[in-house]
């Protein structure tokens, strides 16, 4: 089972019912808040995406399971205690802890667990990948739309998210609600069903995570998988907030290429109050979902700085978009700088046991700006007012007449670079091997192998990966720097 860092304990503090945290005006928000202590023996499991592209499915199910655990007992009943149970209340038995279920009968088959054999379980992010991408246009199995909904049968419930290839969030919890994931055991290699699109590391044609959608039959077992699925679910986005990058153009922190700037001092009012919807949320429900803008410098900040609390807007180029999910804040008393911890989909050798720190409040790389969350079925789990319900909302393609345009923020998807960008200090070198190898020519300066590209592609993929084509040269080459800092090129 994978181990992490014991977080710090969080000071006790009033938690209100789910009925009051529908006023923004009247909660208190404690400095500092943690799922993992809050709710014991949760949140503790890191999944590995390994080299596919599908950090918008893997932190979907890290965040979806820690919900899970949170809500669930092991037998899978709903938690019926106060604030779910938290701090320790009722010592309960939940679903996909830390310490893991009891899988046999106990000593000498007796009825209790003395003795009895454990085994960590986790939600298995495969059959999102698998089955909710673009190619699938199969009926909901759960939750089917109405006949007045405008749901047109033969399109797709997935646009935009494409396996390995990259997808949203979005996606990810319109399956959660219609179809549900199964279960994997901590080492993601056996157990009902296995994760296999780690290994998908070259192209993903079918964009199915090079694995049809076939999940009907538990490998360990041969008995029909058990489904995880959401009753509720939706994203919370401030009314009074522009969307991310497309704030006021003659402002100061306005910034054509991305998000890496501060929000504007005319939208902290606005942000305040979206940062306390998130916060009421958690400390409620439990972690959140959320796809950031991907900048060259992140996997490097945190291989340098794995304690650090990343706020940089040195200008870097985004080289794609990342999902993660957060799982608590903070105030770091040394700078007084706020921040958010949160949970990485890269396993636990990145920056500190798989989690890390970000700035919070001022919606760097839109950190803020797309938050998704759900309740697990069966649960007692019920979403506060500042979540947006999405249930019945129908991808604009796969409706009878248009509708509003999609939002779009993917994670995991290749995006083209330009010159300037792909020539930037951060990842010159990088490309510049890419043009050595394609060339074979191990002696070129960094400055003529730069002109000898004429196109950059990057995603982010447990680290940068780039994809670089050489001027008179039909094949491509990649170059990855890994997160653990070392560099590859293929």
């Amino acid at each position: 089972m994978h181990t992490t860092t014991e977080p710090p304990i969080s000071p006790l503090v009033s938690f209100p019912s789910v009925d009051e945290v529908d006023d923004l005006e009247t909660v208190s928000i404690p400095e500092s808040f943690d799922t993992r202590t809050h709710w014991q023996g949760c949140g503790t499991f890191v999944v590995d995406q390994k080299q596919c592209g599908d950090c918008w499915a893997a932190s979907a199910a890290n965040t979806l399971g820690d919900r899970v655990c949170i809500h669930l007992q092991d037998d899978g009943k709903p938690i019926t205690l106060p604030n779910a149970g938290a701090l320790g209340a009722g010592n309960l038995a939940r679903m996909f802890q830390q310490a893991g279920k009891c899988t046999g009968d106990g000593t000498m088959h007796a009825l209790h667990q003395h003795g009895c054999k454990r085994g960590a379980f986790f939600l298995n992010p495969q059959p999102l990948v698998s089955c909710g991408n673009v190619n699938i246009t199969a009926l909901p199995t759960y939750h089917p739309y109405s006949k007045d909904s405008g749901y047109v049968p033969g399109k797709t419930l997935y646009p935009s998210s494409t396996g390995c290839n990259g997808g949203e969030a979005q996606d990810a919890w319109r399956y959660f609600y219609h179809e549900g994931l199964t279960v994997m055991d901590s080492s993601q290699g056996a157990g009902c069903t296995t994760y296999t699109s780690g290994t998908c590391s070259g192209a993903d044609p079918e964009n199915n995570g090079c694995r049809p959608c076939e999940f009907s039959q538990c490998a360990d077992t041969g008995l029909k998988p058990e489904r995880f699925t959401v009753d509720s679910f939706g994203w919370i986005m401030e009314e009074g907030l522009p969307d991310r990058g497309k704030w006021d153009v003659d402002s100061e922190a306005f910034n054509k290429s991305g998000t890496d700037k501060y929000r504007p001092e005319s939208q902290r009012a606005a942000m305040e109050r979206q940062v306390k919807k998130m916060q009421l949320e958690m400390m409620t429900n439990g972690p959140l979902q959320t796809c950031i803008d991907d900048y060259a410098n992140f996997g490097l900040f945190f291989n340098q700085y794995p304690n650090g609390i990343y706020n940089s807007t040195e200008g870097s180029p985004n080289t794609g978009g990342h999902c993660i999910e957060l799982i608590g804040w903070g105030v770091d008393h040394a700078t007084g700088m706020k921040y958010w911890t949160w949970k990485n989909s890269w396993g636990v050798n990145f920056a500190n046991g798989g989690y890390a720190r970000f700035i919070r409040g001022v919606d760097l790389l839109g950190i803020e700006s797309d938050v998704w969350t759900g309740c697990p079925s069966g649960s007692n789990c019920k979403l506060t007012a500042g979540v947006r319900r999405n249930e019945s909302w129908i991808p604009l393609h796969a409706r009878a007449q248009n509708a509003s345009a999609t939002r779009s923020w993917p994670g995991g998807k290749e995006i083209a670079l330009n010159r300037e960008a792909f020539s930037h200090r951060s990842i010159a070198s990088l490309v510049a091997a890419a043009s050595r190898e394609a060339l074979q020519r191990e002696e070129l300066d960094e400055g003529t192998a730069l002109a000898a590209v004429s196109r950059v592609w990057a995603r982010s993929v447990r680290g940068l990966r780039i994809r670089v084509e050489v001027k008179g040269l039909d094949k491509h080459v990649v170059a990855h720097r890994h997160m653990e800092g070392h560099t590859t090129v293929q």
